[in-house]
This record gives structure tokens, C-alpha cells and sequence, in this order.
């Protein structure tokens, strides 16, 4: 459905994303417990140090459980750091479920659209000025055929509004969830139609945070989640 992202970093980073996907994809199930460390090096072509440190990088996300006497066991998904970079992005690549967007856009209309509020009630005047700058960057975006670009584009405009609107509390969850929106926005820019209808909704929103107009933007910022949460849902695997 989407580009996967290439294996980089470490070993063992590479050994953490394996074995991480293959618990968020389902293949090992809450209260499974993994390969012993031994099988994992000949799984994966590995030392004992590399499959530890990327299963103490695992435990660290809450995926995983280690016990001298049980062994290493997969957690019940409520004990999983659902906003960690890693494990997001893992979910949306082992499977684009349906719950899982709900989820992101259920939060994302929850501080965005007031997010839009303050940056267009407080929003200085540099503030306005990087914002424009990266809407008229998204706009030019949308008219080439890099999806990851527009995607990161997209990325830039939604996060800049989030930091303009000075709640820590917001930053703090953009930059969780960053992996799910670069996902979300490239999986709507492969599947949109009339790519216009979507970048209209974002330049409603622009035109209200320039403007000043902090209800208007509010208002405009939930237009455009509602309609891009409609148009990616049926591209979704129902769970």
C-alpha cells in the first residue's frame, strides 16, 4: 500500500524493528513467549549482545516482558507505549488497520483543530510568516509526483501549526504520533483523486490562522481531518 521504510541504523536497531513488527503484526500473540536467545542468533545472524540489547530496546517500549523463570513474553496490547515512534510506525507498516486511524483521528480531533485556535488568536508575526512558507511549500509539493515529499510537506504544515500554538502538551503529541501522520498523508496523496479538494481544505485553514480568525481556523482544521479520516478509512484492513 505504501513505501516501507529501508532497514537502517545498528544492528541491533534492525533486530528490534524484526522482531517488534512480528508482535504488532500479530504473529506473536500477548502471553506468546519468544524464540530463546540461542534460536534468535541463528534466526537472525546475530550475537547474544545484539538480540539482548534489542530486546531490552523492546521491553523499553512495554512490547515485551523478560523473567528469569518464564522467559521472554509478549505483553497484553494495553501495556504497549502506543505513542512511541517505533511502535507506531510498526503497526501502520505490519498492518493499516482500521482501529488503528480511528485512533490517530479521534486524537487528532481532539488538539488539532484547537491547536489551529490558538496559533490564529496569539500567532506572531515570524509565526505567520513560517506558516505561509510552509503552506506555499505544501502547495508546490502537490503539484510534482513525490508522495514522500508532499508526505513530509504535509508533515511540516501540520506540525508548525502545532508548535505555533505554544502547548507544550500539543508538541508533545505531535511529535509522537509523527510516524502515523507521514504515514496517513502518503497513503491519502497515492489514493487521492482530486489531490485540489484536499489542498483547498488546507489553504481554508492557512487563509483563517493569517487572518486571525481563531474559530474559523478551528472549524476549517476539523473540516479537513474529517474529510481526510473518511478518505482513508476504506483503504484500511478492518482487524
Amino acid at each position: 500500500m505504501f513505501e516501507r521504510e529501508p532497514l537502517v541504523g545498528t544492528m541491533t536497531a534492525q533486530v528490534a524493528k524484526i522482531i517488534g513488527m512480528r508482535v504488532v503484526g500479530g504473529e506473536f500473540l500477548p502471553g506468546d513467549v519468544l524464540p530463546v536467545e540461542s534460536d534468535l542468533c541463528s534466526a537472525y545472524g546475530v550475537s547474544r549482545t545484539t538480540v539482548r540489547e534489542a530486546i531490552k530496546q523492546l521491553s523499553s517500549k512495554r512490547l515485551i516482558d523478560v523473567s528469569p523463570k518464564i522467559g521472554t513474553r509478549v505483553l497484553p496490547f494495553a501495556d504497549w507505549n502506543l505513542l512511541d515512534r517505533d511502535v507506531l510506525a510498526w503497526r501502520l507498516h505490519a498492518q493499516f488497520d482500521t482501529k488503528i486511524i480511528e485512533d490517530i483521528y479521534e486524537m487528532r480531533l481532539c488538539f488539532e483543530p484547537r491547536a489551529c485556535f490558538l496559533a490564529a488568536q496569539a500567532g506572531n508575526a515570524a509565526d505567520m510568516q513560517l506558516l505561509d512558507s510552509r503552506y506555499h511549500a505544501l502547495a508546490a509539493a502537490y503539484t510534482t509526483n513525490e508522495v514522500r515529499a508532499a508526505a513530509e510537506a504535509d508533515l511540516a504544515f501540520h506540525m508548525t501549526i502545532i508548535e505555533v500554538s505554544r502547548n507544550g502538551m500539543f508538541i508533545t503529541i505531535g511529535n509522537g504520533i509523527k510516524a502515523a501522520l507521514r504515514v496517513s498523508s502518503e497513503m491519502l496523496l497515492r489514493h487521492a483523486t482530486r489531490p485540489s479538494e484536499d489542498l483547498d481544505l488546507h489553504a481554508a485553514v492557512h487563509r483563517h490562522i493569517l487572518a486571525h480568525e481563531p474559530d474559523a481556523a478551528a472549524k476549517a482544521m476539523t473540516d479537513l481531518l474529517t474529510a481526510s479520516q473518511a478518505r482513508l478509512l476504506p483503504y484500511t484492513v478492518k482487524p
